[in-house]
Order: C-alpha cells, then structure tokens, then sequence
C-alpha cells in the first residue's frame, strides 16, 4: 500500500471526528465509560500523548504493513499535534498549521486544530455501542457503525479505555473498503485493513512551556514572517478571513 493512501487514513483516523449522539439502546455501561472519557480530555488541562498508527491487513493480521509516529501535547491554552510531517499549534488567539513537505505555515486567529488526541465526543454520531468486555486494566469497547451511516470508512471500531483515567489506550479502526497490499513475492493483493492506534499519555510532564509562538513566527511591521528556522516557508495568513 502506498503511503498516500495510509496517509489519508491516518488523518481520517484521527481527524474525522464530529457532538456526540448515541442512537438506539446502548448498554449503560458503555454510555458511562464514554461519557467519563469525553470529561477526562475535555477537562484534564496538562498532559502529553505518544502516538503510534500501523496498519494491518484483515481483522487479525499481525504483518505492519505501515506504520507511523506521531506526538499531542496539551497546557492549558495551548495544543500541538505532531503528524504525517505537519504540526498543528494552538497559542492562545493563535493557530498554526506547519506543512514541512510544502514548506508553508498558515496562520490564523481561530482554534483550527484538533483539542485532544482522540475526538471521542465527535466520533461516536455516526456509531452505536453494541459490546462491553474488560481486563484487569482496561474497559473494551465495541462500536458498529448505524445503518444510516454506511459512508464512513470504518464498520467497527474498538476502544481500550484506561480504567484508572478513562483515557484511550488503543484505538483500533476495522476498515470497510478493500486495500491493495504487498504480498511477500512482490504482489499486490486487495484485502480489507485494520488500522491501529496506540496512545501513551503522560499526565506528569509537558514540555508545552518550552514552546512559544515567536519559535515559528514573528511580526515585521504589519505582516507575519517565518522564525529563522522556518525562513524558507511561505506565510499563509487568513487572520482577516
């Protein structure tokens, strides 16, 4: 599979994510835990999110067939999310969206990126909990999309919440459309994927107060110019949009 294609499903992965509205007769329990985990990213102030995404082939594959590393990090008013070679900032009354492969920064005063790792309030309206099992750590979650949505990429979705702190361990996505994969003589074969995602939080250390905006952009006269850093990128500024 190519990496554009992976891309596309890690963005969709993580991004495509919209409030929350649970259809039908869900067990409570889910209802609850989910609840409890919406409150924990919405209402915990500090912490910072190792994120790692493979993609497998089929529901138990265990070949990686891509894979990639990614980094959220919040403090208070502040948020970046490390991904696919872009970096999404939020300073206060600041947003900015650094394109490394483009070499471009878009600037703007509106909240333009994602709050938290995992949109879990947004990502539910189209899903229904149907399963709920656990381990000594974790509550497992099974969700199956409704009927009414057949157009979103993935039929199931599984989370494995934290029981201590209700967040998200591993998110794991069961795709609905067939994938072209590499076969080990150089083949390609379509089979459906399974998309992993494995979040390592951190509530104990942020290194949000190292960052400032002046490390990516500053102020010439009334324009908005790259840091040194970034001097060769071009400023795309949609302040006044």
């Amino acid at each position: 599979m190519d990496m554009n294609n992976f891309k596309r499903y890690s963005v969709l992965a993580l991004m495509v994510l919209l409030p929350i509205c649970f259809y039908g007769q869900e067990p409570k329990d889910v209802v609850s835990i989910i609840e409890k985990t919406t409150n924990f990213y919405e209402n915990t102030s500090v912490y910072s999110v190792a994120i790692k995404q493979s993609l497998f082939r089929g529901k138990t594959g265990a070949k990686v067939y891509e894979s990639y590393n990614g980094s959220f990090v919040k403090n208070q008013g502040y948020s970046k999310l490390v991904m696919l070679n872009s970096e999404v900032i939020q300073f206060p009354g600041v947003s900015l969206i650094i394109d490394n492969d483009s070499k471009a920064i878009e600037y703007s005063k509106t909240p333009r990126g994602p709050a938290a790792p995992i949109d879990i309030k947004g990502f539910l309206e189209y899903y229904k909990g149907e399963e709920l099992q656990s381990n000594e750590k974790q509550w497992i979650c099974e969700l199956n999309v409704l009927p009414a949505a057949s157009f979103v990429p993935c039929d199931k979705i599984v989370l494995y919440i934290n029981k201590e702190h209700y967040f998200v361990d591993k998110q794991v996505l069961f795709l609905n459309r067939e994938l072209p994969f590499k076969t080990d003589g150089g083949q390609t074969e379509q089979d459906f994927g399974r998309f992993e995602i494995i979040f390592t939080h951190d509530l104990t250390v942020s290194n949000a107060k190292k960052d400032k905006q002046s490390n990516y952009i500053r102020k010439k006269g009334n324009t908005i110019v790259p840091a040194e850093k970034y001097k060769e990128f071009k400023i795309v500024d949609l302040s006044n949009n």
